[in-house]
């Protein structure tokens, strides 16, 4: 499907879940039922898109950790009626609501970008957030961050592979761990200066080329088909049923 219709589905699901999961006027099963509904909506989307189940999980949990953390603490300093207390740590059951539903916000828009990165190629997304209006200059800045990241990880992996040729270990009894420290200085260092002069190098060649903004507006985008007004009415209707729900 056109990465447009994927963008804004992934925009109201984000939109609806931050909306619903922050209300404090709804109860908290009731909102924890809503996000359901919508997280199960996700969860249809990958099995559709034929995804690796496995691996869609593992890319939500590596996010989580990040975000997550910030869910578990909640309930240690919220204010309100202890539930729990043990000298100076206490849980309040507003923290508990507050925390439960961040986590619920947390692993629903994680689950939702990761659906889109996974069924969405890089230069269709680029060409979707254009027709956004977004910035010219900022999607091109993106488009390009995305790229030069897997080319230094693949630089980063090549060094680190080397030095493990050269008989180079980060563990060891006999490894002094100032020698460890100097190495991953140099490292870095060396895939710092490596990056500047990649970006100088590619910077010219876009000047020597006549690639201006002009160029950025240059992509023509086609008309979305019925399948496509077709899933992003699909997707609207969902969020409407979780906000009827959360609101009822």
């Amino acid at each position: 499907m056109d990465a447009r219709a994927k963008l804004l589905s992934t925009l109201l699901l984000i939109l609806a879940a931050v909306a619903i999961g922050r209300s404090e006027t709804v109860r908290l099963e009731v909102r924890l039922l809503s996000l359901a509904l919508l997280q199960a909506y996700i969860l249809m989307l990958a099995l559709l898109a034929k995804l690796r189940m496995r691996l869609f999980l593992l890319r939500v949990g590596m996010i989580l950790p990040f975000a997550g953390s910030i869910a578990l603490l909640k309930p240690f300093f919220e204010p309100g009626e202890v539930l729990f207390s043990f000298y100076f740590i206490k849980v309040t059951r507003e923290g508990v609501a507050s925390g439960a539903a961040l986590l619920a916000i947390v692993i629903l828009c994680a689950s939702a970008v990761v659906l889109l990165s996974s069924t969405t190629r890089m230069q269709a997304l680029i060409v979707g957030l254009r027709s956004f209006r977004l910035p010219g200059e900022v999607v091109l800045i993106l488009g390009m961050t995305v790229r030069f990241l897997f080319l230094y990880l693949r630089s980063f992996q090549e060094i680190m592979q080397a030095q493990r040729n050269r008989c180079f270990a980060l563990r060891g009894r006999r490894v002094k761990r100032s020698h460890v420290l100097r190495v991953l200085g140099y490292t870095a260092a060396m895939i710092f200066i490596r990056a500047y002069r990649h970006g100088e190098a590619v910077y010219q060649a876009m000047l020597s080329r006549g690639y201006g903004a002009e160029k950025l507006r240059s992509a023509q985008l086609g008309r979305l088909s019925m399948h496509d007004w077709l899933f992003t009415s699909i997707s609207m209707v969902v969020v409407a049923l979780s906000a009827l729900i959360a609101i009822s």
